[in-house]
């Protein structure tokens, strides 16, 4: 039974990592094989202190429950040091998302705060009041701002040709409403 494990999985068997039978396993039943976990770990014991099939063939006889023990032990503690490693990636990878939450919560807050600060977000109305001179201009300043429009940036003056053919001069001023 060994033997045919050995002549089937032997270099499956030098890659086993943590006691993990299932690609071996797999070969066995596919092959119609019959076999026991006892057998794998024999089987696996024996390949992993063997540098050839051959060697492995010759010395199944002479395999000894000592090192059967030391091979479970070693497997037992393989498998127990990658669950805690995998507890460790489980809680790394937690760890992050929480990191990324509150991270994305902080950029949301920010932007939020920046919204909320911004006055221009604010204008709900926006118009532009123009005259031929100033005294014009100011006088219709004053009544928009009176309907709740507020004067926005500097007075705009137009001057083309500077009074030279008779076109009139222009003035403007941006308004808003909030």
């Amino acid at each position: 039974m060994i033997s045919e494990i050995l002549k089937v999985a032997y270099p499956n068997l030098k890659i086993v990592k943590n006691g993990n039978f299932k690609t071996i396993e797999d070969d066995l039943n596919l092959l119609g094989i019959e076999y026991s976990e006892e057998d794998l770990i024999k089987a696996f014991a024996i390949a992993s202190s063997s540098n050839s099939i051959d060697e492995a063939l010759s010395s199944l006889d002479n395999i000894d429950s000592e090192a059967i023990v030391k091979v479970k032990t070693k497997m037992e503690s393989d498998k127990k040091a990658e669950k805690i490693k995998q507890e460790k990636i489980k809680q790394e990878k937690i760890e992050k998302n929480k990191s990324q939450e509150k991270e994305k919560e902080r950029k949301r807050l920010i932007k939020e705060q920046a919204n909320a600060s911004n006055y221009l977000k604010a204008i709900s109305g926006y118009k532009v009041i123009g005259a031929k001179d100033e005294w014009s201009l100011d006088s219709k300043v004053k009544n928009a701002m009176k309907s709740g429009w507020i004067p926005y940036g500097g007075l705009s003056a137009y001057n083309p040709g500077g009074k030279l053919g008779g076109v009139p001069n222009s003035f403007f001023q941006a308004m808003v409403k909030f």
